[in-house]
């Protein structure tokens, strides 16, 4: 929202495009409805009675110029079929204001008053009519409505994501009865432009004239996130908090036996979700039964031609090739390719359409190749005459592109539990509980002799084969362990690891408290119950020692994988934005107005809740649950000196200071990361001058309309220093750029100016 004299305004727009460009701009006068409530971007269904999912997303717009809305307030004024419902909201998000001319989601809380409305005998859609108030403009009536489903169909369930924010996914329970009554997941990543439910109705295939939904052996499950994150880093914390949300789900759920098993995985996708397959098998490996990759590439940065890396950028003249490899550090960890040696030992089927014009068989073909050069058991497989999707691959509607036989037979032969051990009379599906038996996981397999784990960022690689990298020697550049598994030891070999952990994982057993273990030449011959204690091994002037700080190093001024870079890992976890009052009446009204651009993209972008709040109005405890953006160096914004103490940069009325760089330049800008609250991160936003803030608020412009990004989500590092020539030559005018070190320090090796 702006505020207009009366008179003739003009209107400027940057465009960024390849072809012809049809723009849409609308204006309208906020009038007295300043308060405007839009419509959900997405609802939970209602299964046999029960509301799948206990929150609602409600956007609503603040389309008074100067005036913030406080206290808003949701209420239920009539409810019409479905179970008797009533609803509630966190206080905290009351508590926070929405800013003028901001779109902000409002979570509402929806809860069954009748427990046994489950047992209903019909199937009734529901609608709400809620009303919406707050300290500004008339209240306003919207209306919701939750559709019913049945136990066949595929349903759509909300959760709260990792970052805060109401996310959504689709699911399918299996065909079949799981004997152990806890079930393996397909987590299927959709394609560009697939809705979630699209993607889970996909599973689908005609028999004896009627359609089947979801697969034998696994419950399918799809997950959803607005923008173009390709299932990396927002995108593959979704999928993996829809499938512990879909676990938590089913678990009360009394319509169901079948629960779900969150460490038994089998990973597929198509397109952008083959991408994604390839992304969360790679970088969550011990949970993988299975991979199943669809004419998926391997790194958007190579894959057509919307993002690619510095390829005839104007900024290719004049930026050093230090911030080129610095940038590039910023996205290697999404990079499928230099993954797959995590993938050792589980099986990987990979097929593309011969004719596919969308994404070119050779990201496919050239994946299998190097699976097959690491020794993977992987199955490849193109089809004659097949594009990019198709519905009948041999037979009419015989489950098509992503669930025809081949890939049935695959996916529930990887999945099937214990019927051949209950076959043998070892556990009987009849006879009890088969889910303790000491033979009821035919998942557990041996562990292969030999096992290479790689790791870019350790914030992005839960782990494999029982092994997390907590830290590096060297941030931000490739790791390995390498392991060899013998008989009552095992052998790892590091390189460029500094902090490791060991734990037990569920599908993949190592049995660590059984073996000796040695680390680069060093032996620890009593390792039992390391991993149930969270024992870290560090390694200290060239040898390796269990560390004497435990898992309370990232608390105690360290960088682990909870606070690791690079800039957009501050919006991977529930994060406010700060914005600085204490500047000239002119400079705090511009802060302002950045901090609901920045707000307004991550919700446009991305769905995220970003919420606004003054830094005079913000209580400590509150902070203390999030992560911060702050806006405004020290002299406009009360929470950026605390911050600016805890990295290498210094600030004073000449300018910064980074190690011996000293920037005097008034149109100087500063993005950096600094701790926050034990593990959190805050992320920095301040000039010389209000020219050099505007610059780093650029940062988090997205590049590529209409696929956008979320801010600061690509090749944005720990820090970035801009200077008066950024506007013309981007990456070019970067004065500094690079990574903190394990302590928040500046090294040498990990930044890109020399003064």
């Amino acid at each position: 929202s702006v505020p207009l004299t009366r008179g003739i305004h003009a209107v400027y727009i940057k465009l960024r495009t390849k072809v012809t460009q049809q723009v849409t701009f609308k204006v309208k006068l906020a009038g007295s409805n300043v308060l405007e409530v839009l419509p959900p971007p997405h609802l939970p269904d209602l299964l046999d009675g029960t509301v799948l999912g206990h929150v609602i997303p409600l956007p609503i717009a603040n389309h008074h110029p100067t005036h913030w809305i406080k206290n808003i307030r949701v209420s239920l004024l009539k409810q019409e079929g479905g179970p008797k419902v009533s609803i509630s909201q966190p206080d905290i998000s009351r508590r926070l204001p929405i800013a003028p001319g901001q779109v902000r989601i409002h979570d509402v809380y929806i809860t069954t008053k009748d427990k046994d409305s489950s047992q209903q005998s019909s199937c009734q859609d529901m609608k709400l009519t809620l009303q919406v108030s707050g300290s500004e403009g008339s209240p306003q009536v919207t209306t919701v409505s939750l559709r019913c489903r049945t136990y066949r169909q595929s349903f759509v369930f909300t959760f709260l994501d990792h970052d805060g924010s109401v996310q959504h996914a689709a699911a399918i329970p299996p065909l079949q009865d799981c004997v152990s009554r806890r079930c393996p997941v397909l987590l299927t990543q959709h394609g560009t432009g697939v809705s979630a439910q699209n993607q889970a109705d996909s599973y689908k295939r005609m028999e004896d004239g009627d359609w089947k939904f979801g697969i034998e052996t696994a419950w399918v499950l799809a997950p959803t996130r607005h923008g173009a994150h390709n299932w990396e880093g927002p995108g593959a914390l979704t999928s993996i908090t829809a499938l512990h949300k879909l676990q938590e789900l089913i678990e009360s759920a009394s319509w169901t036996q079948n629960k779900v098993d969150t460490q038994r995985v089998i990973y597929a996708g198509h397109s952008m979700g083959g991408h994604g397959a390839w992304h969360l098998a790679t970088h969550y490996p011990d949970r993988a039964l299975a991979v199943v990759s669809l004419a998926g590439w391997i790194k958007k940065e190579e894959y057509g031609d919307s993002n690619v890396f510095f390829r005839h950028d104007i900024s290719t003249s004049t930026a050093d090739p230090s911030v080129k490899a610095i940038l590039e550090a910023c996205i290697a960890e999404n990079d499928a390719d230099r993954h797959v040696s995590n993938l050792h030992g589980v099986p990987v089927l990979t097929r593309t359409g011969a004719d596919d014009r969308t994404v070119h068989p050779f990201f496919v073909r050239r994946m299998y190749r190097l699976l097959k050069e690491t020794g993977l058991n992987v199955t490849y497989s193109e089809l004659l005459k097949k594009d990019h999707w198709w519905w009948d691959s041999w037979d009419t509607n015989d489950g098509g592109a992503v669930n025809d036989p081949q890939l049935r037979e695959f996916e529930i032969e990887h999945s099937r539990q214990q019927t051949d051990m209950a076959e043998e009379g070892s556990c009987s599906q009849d006879g009890g509980d088969c889910s303790n038996s000491a033979v009821s996981n035919r998942y557990m397999k041996l562990t292969p002799v030999s096992y290479s784990l790689t790791v870019l960022n350790p914030a992005s690689v839960e782990g494999g084969r029982g092994v997390q990298v907590l830290q590096q020697t060297v941030p931000m550049r490739t790791s390995t362990v390498k392991m060899e598994f013998q008989l009552g030891r095992a052998v790892l070999v590091t390189q460029n690891v500094a902090r490791f952990r060991l734990y037990e994982p569920d599908l993949h057993p190592v049995h660590w408290s059984e073996r000796t273990l040695e680390v680069d030449g060093v032996i620890f011959d009593d390792v039992q119950n390391v991993t149930e204690r969270g024992v870290n091994f560090c390694k200290r002037e060239g040898t390796w020692s269990l560390c004497s700080d435990g898992e309370s190093f990232e608390t105690d001024g360290q960088r682990g994988p909870n606070n690791m870079g690079p800039a957009r890992r501050v919006a991977e976890h529930r994060f406010l934005i700060v914005v600085g009052t204490h500047g000239p009446t002119s400079v705090t009204a511009q802060l302002e107005r950045l901090a609901v651009y920045l707000a307004n993209l991550f919700h446009l972008t991305s769905d995220t809740v970003a919420p606004v709040a003054k830094d005079t109005e913000l209580r400590a405890e509150d902070a203390e649950l999030y992560n911060l953006i702050v806006i405004g160096g020290p002299k406009e914004n009360s929470w950026a000196a605390d911050f600016i103490n805890t990295v290498p940069l210094s600030w004073d009325e000449k300018g910064m200071t980074l190690g011996d760089c000293h920037f005097t330049h008034p149109q100087t800008g500063a993005l950096f990361l600094a701790r926050h609250a034990g593990k959190g991160l805050s992320l920095v936003l301040m000039g010389n001058s209000l020219l050099g803030l505007e610059d780093v608020i650029q940062l988090a412009t997205p590049t590529i309309p209409p696929m956008t990004r979320s801010p600061f989500s690509n090749l944005v590092p720990d820090f970035v220093v801009t200077g008066p020539d950024f506007q013309r030559s981007g990456p070019g005018g970067y004065l500094c750029a690079g990574f903190w070190g394990n302590h928040w320090d500046l090294r040498r090796e990990l930044i890109s100016c020399a003064c």
